[in-house]
């Protein structure tokens, strides 16, 4: 099915727009394609992800068939524990998964390198993906990484059992191992952000269902903020998702520097608007499970909706988005109806009205 482009502006006149408070056609959409892609051009979940060219095709192609707001690749929350020397698995058609994490056993951390930012792992093959994209629809849309926060490398090289614990019984040593996966991981930012692209930041291990308060401010609000601050000196900005209920940890998460918040479907939209929405940028939040993967039309229709109402207003602005990311085998007439949703219901000047 051919995208439908009743666009005013393109994504990056759109975006650029948004983020200088200057006017636009309607609301962003980034519904967080990611391994999704593959269905779109027709290949594996694992040759999407070991193969920088059809990585970069799929993303291609997908866009070209939803024209939505933002194009990226990315690690995610296992690609640097992948890099130092954790194995990943590759299933046929799934995200790839930690197999068996590097320190499991807990070593001297003297004894492990840090990854080569062009040759570790896969990072050559983002690198090289990322290319693909920024010559090819780079003047057209905004290119992004998604790679792993601090808590959650640690946990791909620690095991995150083994790293809850560790927040516990020796928190020293946790601290050290989240100061190496802030290092492991800033080379490869300062390498990628020589192609102007931008950062998302996913580190689900951090998520209030996993952490308490006290140890989000004392462990990942701390070096999630170090991170980001080396991204804003690279040049680039950062989205930040965290999964889960993050209610306890809006404020912090506000304060780490991110450039906007991704905010999962476990939440309250409107209520993240109260609390953080006059300071930053939300995102958010439909279900990406139940509406967007398990849903017809008709439900992501009525999910948008809810976002819209509870979302377009925020203060600091206001992007139509999932709750995390987009299920690999999602129907594509859903995030035609998604990307409906944004061009009809959110155009400006917005109606209420049309959102009950």
């Amino acid at each position: 099915m051919a995208k439908q482009n009743l666009d005013r502006l393109t994504p990056l006149e759109r975006m650029k727009a948004f983020r200088e408070g200057k006017s636009y056609d309607r609301i962003p959409c980034m519904p967080s394609i990611g391994d999704h892609a593959a269905t779109v051009l027709g290949i594996k979940v694992s040759d999407y992800h070991l193969d920088p060219r059809l990585m970069a095709a799929a993303q291609i192609a997908a866009y070209r068939l939803y024209g939505h707001d933002s194009v990226g690749v990315g690690p995610g929350s296992t690609g640097i524990a992948e890099a130092i020397g954790s194995v990943v698995r590759f299933p046929a058609q799934s995200t790839p998964l930690i197999e068996k994490p590097l320190l499991a056993i807990k070593p001297n951390l003297e004894d492990v390198e840090l990854p080569n930012p062009r040759g570790s792992g896969r990072f050559p093959v983002f690198l090289e993906a990322l290319q693909v994209l920024v010559e090819t629809v780079g003047a057209e849309v905004p290119i992004s990484l998604t790679l792993g926060g601090p808590v959650s490398t640690a946990a791909g090289l620690r095991g995150t059992e083994w790293l809850l614990r560790d927040f516990r019984l020796d928190p020293e040593f946790a601290h050290t191992l989240l100061d190496f996966a802030v290092r492991a991981t800033v080379p490869f930012i300062q390498e990628v952000a020589r192609l102007g692209v931008g950062f998302n930041i996913v580190d689900p291990v951090s998520s209030g269902s996993l952490l308490s308060p006290r140890h989000y401010i004392e462990f990942a609000a701390l070096y999630q903020t170090r991170l980001i601050s080396e991204i804003k000196a690279a040049g680039a900005s950062a989205m930040l998702h965290i999964c889960g209920d993050t209610r306890r940890s809006w404020v912090h998460m506000a304060n780490t520097g991110a450039s906007a918040l991704s905010l999962d479907n476990a939440i309250d939209l409107a209520a993240a608007k109260q609390a953080v929405g006059q300071q930053i940028i939300l995102a958010g939040n439909i279900d990406p499970s139940t509406t967007m993967y398990l849903g017809t039309p008709q439900d992501v229709q009525r999910d948008a909706k809810r976002c819209l109402r509870d979302g377009h207003d925020a203060p600091a602005g206001y992007i139509l988005a999932l709750g995390c990311g987009l299920p690999i085998f999602t129907p594509h007439e859903n995030v035609h109806a998604l990307m409906n949703v944004a061009r009809d219901l959110g155009r400006y000047p917005i109606d209420p009205a049309r959102l009950s």
